[in-house]
């Protein structure tokens, strides 16, 4: 197990590391078609998946633990049930996302780019919206530090 100051980190670091994947994904969608940065698309579809992996990952395993321990209402824990549901579908997302990308980088792409973008958009907004509900959550009942 992590030592505590190290899980709060992990945390941040990985809620910031998601947040900055989305503003990238919003720089691809507001650039399609006709100004796409092909290195930005490939690093993006590269990193997509692992990122949010390994952010689920640190979520599941120490700060949803923390949270409904201190959760305190029933709105907390149908919140917290909420934000844990949502990882298998963001998974799902993300490698859905990857491979259109990756599919558009090679030309093979069967969907339009307005779809594309929408696409982008809609998976970034997810994201952003899931990151604000853990860091409010997180304001609410403090950090994993105070545990052990």
């Amino acid at each position: 197990m992590m030592p505590p100051s190290t899980r709060t980190e992990a945390i941040r670091h990985n809620h910031e590391e998601l947040l900055n994947l989305c503003d990238r994904l919003e720089a691809i969608a507001d650039s399609l078609p006709f100004s796409l940065d092909y290195e930005l698309c490939q690093q993006v579809a590269t990193e997509i998946v692992p990122v949010l992996t390994r952010t689920q990952t640190v979520e599941e395993l120490v700060l949803y633990p923390f949270l409904e321990e201190s959760a305190g209402s029933c709105f907390s824990a149908m919140t917290i049930d909420r934000l844990k549901g949502e990882h298998m579908c963001d998974r799902l997302a993300a490698e859905e996302v990857a491979l259109t990308l990756n599919a558009v980088l090679d030309n093979h792409c069967g969907l339009s780019f307005e779809t594309v973008g929408y696409m982008l958009r809609g998976f970034f907004e997810c994201l952003r919206r899931h990151v604000a509900a853990e860091k409010s959550l997180i304001e609410m009942f403090g950090t994993p530090d105070s545990v052990m």
